[in-house]
């Protein structure tokens, strides 16, 4: 097999026949694609036009990142919201759209710390959220904070081993998240579909690392349609102080329902 890169073709087809206009490759290729994928979805929640947004499942994560934030009010200094994979930070713009909605949040007030590797999404977040509280970083690092929220995509291609990562969530109040987690009692490298290589973390090493008696990792069988080899689950999870959680999940009953009536 040769080496594998992502690419990304504009042109034009005659019948079967291609006629590429131009060819990007790698991250130039990332770039292009993804930064028009979540302008798209950004435009989407500041003009109520929810069927631009790409993935169906978006604004159920919406809703739990708000519900998540809305838990954890209450404590000394405003909100912190960390992302690992943050791309143009639309979680800014999803909050917003959902708090017209409910109205328990002041959106301005919390302060976004993203890491993405894209040097051009960084800055695109920048300039597409002035007045709002924005630290972003291409590397990751261990930042105290009130939510921790990242997709399992973004873990893939960030963490090469369980110890960083699990250093980061005990640094949260409470992390939502996705994850594929290698069965196996080490991490397995693969080549996943946007021809990036990912790291699936052990599930193993990383419940003993989070081993605590003041907190707890929740893991729920994902819903979500991926071909996963059978040495790997993916999961829902939630990590975080165990009263936290259970405050967390009565409000996110309480907004999905209150958002079906609305």
């Amino acid at each position: 097999m040769g080496k594998i890169k992502t690419y990304l073709e504009f042109g034009y087809k005659d019948g079967e026949k291609r006629h590429p206009y131009i060819v990007k490759e790698g991250q130039e290729a990332y770039d292009f694609f993804m930064t028009a994928r979540y302008l798209k979805d950004i435009i989407g929640y500041r003009t109520c036009h929810i069927d631009y947004i790409h993935h169906e499942e978006d604004l159920n994560d919406n809703l739990k990142k708000y519900s998540a934030l809305c838990a954890c009010k209450g404590a000394s200094g405003p909100l912190v919201y960390y992302e690992i994979g943050s791309s143009l930070m639309g979680a800014i713009d999803s909050l917003e759209y959902l708090n017209k909605k409910f109205g328990k949040l002041d959106v301005r007030d919390i302060l976004f710390a993203g890491v993405d590797n894209s040097r051009m999404m960084n800055t695109l977040a920048f300039y597409t959220h002035p007045g709002y509280k924005l630290a972003l970083f291409e590397e990751k690092a261990v930042i105290p904070c009130d939510l921790f929220f990242a997709k399992g995509v973004s873990l893939l291609y960030a963490f090469e081993d369980e110890d960083l990562f699990c250093d980061i969530l005990k640094k949260s109040r409470l992390a939502v998240f996705d994850y594929t987690f290698s069965l196996k009692n080490e991490a397995v490298k693969d080549v996943i579909v946007s021809g990036k290589t990912g790291t699936y973390l052990s599930l193993d090493k990383c419940r003993r690392l989070l081993n605590s008696e003041k907190t707890q990792l929740l893991l729920h069988p994902s819903k979500r349609k991926f071909k996963i080899p059978k040495d790997r689950r993916l999961y829902e999870c939630i990590y975080g102080d165990k009263d936290l959680i259970k405050k967390y999940l009565q409000e996110l009953n309480k907004n999905e329902l209150e958002f079906r009536r609305a």
